[in-house]
């Protein structure tokens, strides 16, 4: 029987390549078996509309694997643009989208050309036309210095290998006074090695996933300001005992 690679032994770009394939797998079979939660059932659970979602293509919703639902949190405005980094098969973007109105903007960020086909063609079937989705990593985003109003993600650190380097240029593509805001899984505590065997522990978001101090300061520590812990909550997506999933808000000052 095929083991897998202990995780303590597999390199960044090893585990990327990882995420991108079972990524990939989400965004041509939704309806597989993984070990964590996919699809419409779950985006119902975290708070996305039902009467929204009633009227969407179920390719929009069916590869869902978010940690929450961060458009209560975004206050976006009309004419912002925005990055959706880690935007899957384009849940978030089409909210993003339909906020900041047709003089705004969304560009979208993924690491599986499948989803980013998928997120394409989605936006094609709902007539969204203010949206721009590229292929890429998060730790190398392929924008400009200070183009980004907003800064979105949603479960997208825990996925990835640097997180300090994702923060940084994260940082790097915000506009002076723009913002952050995302939702991502961290512990309430450090978690025994015992639990972060293989890449499955990585894709439930327990192998990677930083106590929620740590967190904060690597945010800090790649310059942001105003760091807020807007709220903290078990759902759906946080099934180890330890896992909490924060909502943040903090500012390229």
């Amino acid at each position: 029987m095929f083991k897998k690679k202990a995780l303590k032994e597999m390199s960044s770009d090893e585990i990327k390549e990882a995420v991108k394939k079972k990524y990939s797998c989400v965004a041509k079979e939704p309806s597989a078996s993984f070990n964590f939660p996919v699809g419409r059932a779950f985006a119902l659970k975290v708070g996305y509309p039902e009467e929204i979602l009633a009227r969407l293509p179920e390719s929009m919703y069916e590869s869902f694997t978010g940690a929450n639902n961060p458009q209560p949190f975004v206050d976006l405005k009309e004419g912002e643009v925005v990055l959706d980094l880690g935007c899957g098969a384009g849940l978030d973007i089409y909210f993003f989208s339909k906020a900041v109105k047709a003089n705004g903007k969304v560009c979208g960020l993924d690491i599986s050309e499948d989803m980013v086909s998928k997120a394409k063609s989605n936006m094609e079937a709902v007539g969204i036309k203010n949206v721009e989705i590229k292929c890429g990593h998060s730790d190398n985003l392929p924008f400009s210095d200070s183009f980004f109003d907003l800064a979105a993600s949603n479960g997208i650190y825990n996925l990835s290998p640097d997180k300090e380097k994702v923060m940084r240029e994260v940082f790097r593509v915000l506009k002076p006074g723009g913002r952050t805001v995302f939702c991502e899984i961290v512990l309430k505590a450090a978690l025994p090695e015992s639990v972060r065997k293989n890449i499955d522990d990585w894709f439930r978001c327990i192998g990677a996933a930083l106590p929620e101090n740590e967190f904060l300061v690597l945010m800090d520590k790649a310059g942001f300001k105003n760091i807020e812990v807007i709220s903290k909550i078990r759902n759906a997506r946080t099934g180890h005992p330890l896992a909490v999933c924060v909502n943040v808000r903090a500012y390229k000052i």
